[in-house]
């Protein structure tokens, strides 16, 4: 089953924990929790205004990799994001580094490479929108994160379901 994630907006914004908490409850399977410019303390006391009732939903973030090799070195996590696997929306410039084959190959390999791996969920971050995140399965990642698909839209709530929306059946 395809999983649909969602990153945090950098930027800390009023009414971001109510669309946060709609997106919720409209499917929104998990969030990243990346505020950069927050420390620790104030990103633990940013989740306070979340309802607890999804706060196992919460995923502290722990970064990505950019390359297999990168991927291969993380060890011990539920959830691994490897990207940008499309142009990214959200960092203008930030080009993807993978072609379709190589992105087929490399998960194929990375899943054989320790058994570990085979449990690890692989999620795509990069570029990805309605129009592209179907193939994203069929590379064999196990989710998506997103971030500017959401984010940068006037109505992030929209565009999360329009997202959601776009994944045929088997994908979601």
């Amino acid at each position: 089953m395809f999983s649909l994630s969602l990153i945090t907006s950098p930027e800390n914004f009023a009414d971001e924990h109510i669309l946060i908490e709609k997106m919720f409850e409209l499917g929104l399977e998990s969030i990243f929790v990346r505020k950069p410019h927050l420390p620790e303390s104030l990103v633990e006391r940013w989740t306070l205004g979340i309802n607890y009732k999804w706060h196992d939903k919460l995923i502290p973030w722990q970064g990505s990799a950019h390359s297999f090799e990168e991927l291969k070195k993380i060890k011990g996590r539920e959830i691994v994001l490897l990207g940008p696997v499309f142009d990214s929306i959200s960092k203008h410039g930030y080009k993807s580094k993978f072609s379709k084959k190589e992105l087929q190959a490399g998960i194929a390999e990375w899943r054989d490479f320790a058994p570990e791996n085979s449990k690890t969920k692989l999620y795509a971050l990069g570029g990805i929108e309605s129009e592209n995140i179907n193939e994203l399965a069929k590379l064999g990642f196990d989710g998506a994160a997103v971030l500017g698909a959401v984010w940068n839209y006037a109505d992030p709530v929209e565009a999360f379901e329009g997202l959601r929306f776009s994944l045929t059946p088997q994908h979601s």
